[in-house]
């Protein structure tokens, strides 16, 4: 998801409780337990008990009476699940949705109590109901953001995400192509530890220093403290200076480390944080490149350095001419001449050296699980997929798409559905959020409402928003319905809402996301979606669920 203004008062005190564990709460949700991901252990109905302690903990469940009600609920349905019962597994689910609005509306339970608890108990029976299976999902996230990692626009970790999208697609039958959308110049940046089997470590670029040339400089480490012209010794020249950043000013250390010799300086910061640390020369011009990393990897140098020699390559240099890419995938009708079209989109790229597994691989694979199902259903509508690239950019990729279509087909476009973030764990996110451009409910957030009401989930977790920021901008701009499904934290503040504290850092890691949220993701888009354009299962079909056997 395209950056936005988070009130930066709010970030650094998540940043900050996170760091020291405190058990910060937000001014519109005093009682929520801020910080704590949902569990996900494997055992639903476990991890919906624990779940429930830990609401108890923070007072958005407040007694033990409702406690124990929703407990023994849920012990009832754990057996019946363990006898292989999954009929009456799916009925008491549904009469545990009845009991949860009950609470809430005694006041049993909170908001935020209530909406995290449906959420798992739609996993539940999404997983036995309907053809959406978010163990697919994952494997996807998995293989995009651990496998890959990060996906900066134009990079080589854009393009194989590229390309494996495009190879899955194509595997389910669809008519795919990849595009190729010209972008902005890219500074790319290389920290690689030679002596270490070439680990690769964030690396922040410190403006005013000069980049290389070449493949980089290649040098040892030295620890020169905090930079202080004490910290140096004759033994710095020639090396590549590890200065922790406070005490002095970063342009004092980057003079002290070219006095002393350094061919090249890494600042690490001097507080853990989600982010790499910017860090300002002011108005020092040194002549040697200048990088900044974390505290994390500038304390394991450290320790390196007490055993023996670090030897790195630190290479920080402008790129021109590059492209980013997007992945469509076309299913066509029939038969049908010009038929109406609908999108299903998310953004394959990430913000550099962010894993992006919620933003955006869990949207990316929640639209690659939803074309496994769709390619067994049939219509006489046009759907088709698009993985957009260069979106952390202002939506490079998709405006490049929709600018290049023809008139005709912008005129058959009836409705875009965008993935973007589908699946964080972070709790206070409790809603499925339906963002619209303009704040007004359209095609889709109607028809999204629609199959909410249809699989009994209700449409109050489902709340239509004003929001850019997402690949649907262009669609709209071009007079489409379109809209942004993404999960945030409601009322942060009043009338606005809150995504999670990993976005846009280095912990946006697949640990972060959770398959029960993206379960109710996709159990509800694609319910809109074949209600909507009229898709029915093909009999000449087998479905199955696994990801495996599918692909």
């Amino acid at each position: 998801m395209k950056r936005f203004g988070l009130k930066k008062s709010f970030v650094m005190a998540i940043i900050m409780a996170l760091l020291l564990g405190t058990n910060l709460m937000s001014s519109t949700a005093a009682e929520n337990r801020i910080f704590n991901d949902m569990p996900h252990t494997g055992n639903v109905f476990a991890d919906m008990e624990k779940q429930i302690d830990y609401f108890k903990e923070d007072g958005n469940i407040r007694n033990d009476i409702a406690v124990r009600t929703l407990k023994m609920h849920l012990s009832g349905v754990a057996l019946f699940q363990k006898q292989g019962q999954t009929d009456k597994v799916i009925k008491q689910m549904q009469s545990f949705k009845r009991l949860l609005d009950n609470q809430k509306s005694n006041g049993g339970i909170s908001g935020i109590a209530h909406d995290v608890l449906n959420t798992y108990t739609q996993y539940v029976i999404g997983k036995i109901n309907g053809p959406f299976n978010s163990d697919n999902v994952m494997q996807h996230i998995k293989h995009l953001s651990v496998d890959i990692g990060p996906r900066e626009a134009g990079s080589d970790g854009e393009r194989a995400g590229a390309e494996y999208i495009e190879s899955v697609l194509k595997s389910y039958g669809y008519e795919t192509k990849i595009e190729e959308a010209p972008r902005s110049n890219r500074t790319e940046l290389l920290l690689k530890v030679l002596s270490d089997n070439n680990k690769i470590i964030p690396l922040r670029a410190v403006s005013n220093a000069p980049q290389t040339t070449g493949n980089g400089i290649t040098g040892n480490l030295y620890n020169a403290g905090t930079g202080q012209p004490g910290d140096f010794t004759a033994a710095a020249s020639g090396k590549i200076a590890l200065i922790q950043n406070g005490g002095i000013t970063a342009g004092a250390k980057a003079t002290n480390a070219m006095a002393a010799g350094a061919i090249g300086v890494l600042i690490y910061d001097n507080q853990d944080r989600f982010t790499l640390p910017s860090v300002s020369l002011g108005t020092v011009r040194p002549n040697i490149p200048v990088g900044a990393i974390t505290k994390k990897d500038g304390e394991a140098f450290v320790s390196q350095l007490s055993k023996g020699n670090v030897e790195v390559q630190l290479s920080i240099k402008t790129l021109t001419n590059q492209k980013t890419v997007n992945v469509i995938a076309v299913k066509k009708p029939k038969g049908v001449a010009n038929p109406e079209i609908y999108y299903i989109g998310s953004h394959l790229d990430s913000v550099p050296f962010a894993p992006g597994a919620n933003d955006d691989a869990s949207g990316t694979s929640t639209l690659m699980e939803l074309a496994r199902i769709f390619k067994d259903y049939d219509g006489d509508k046009e759907l088709r997929f698009a993985a957009f690239g260069g979106e952390e950019l202002g939506f490079v990729g998709s405006r490049y798409h929709i600018g290049n279509l023809s008139q005709d087909e912008v005129n058959r476009t009836k409705a875009q559905f965008q993935m973007d973030m589908t699946g964080t764990a972070w709790v206070p996110a409790s809603q499925l959020f339906i963002n619209t451009v303009d704040g007004k409910s359209n095609l889709v957030s109607q028809s999204t409402h629609q199959a909410a009401e249809k699989l009994d989930i209700n449409k109050d977790l489902l709340p239509v928003h004003m929001l850019s920021r997402s690949d649907h901008v262009p669609f709209h701009e071009k007079g489409v319905s379109s809209a942004l499904f993404i999960w945030m934290e409601p009322g942060t503040p009043p009338g606005g809402a809150n995504i999670e504290p990993y976005y846009h850092s280095l912990e946006d890691k697949i640990e972060h996301v959770s398959p029960e949220r993206l379960q109710l993701t996709g159990d509800v888009v694609f319910k809109a979606i074949s209600d909507l354009i009229g898709f029915q299962k093909n009999s000449g079909k087998n479905e199955d669920a696994s990801l495996n056997k599918a692909s």
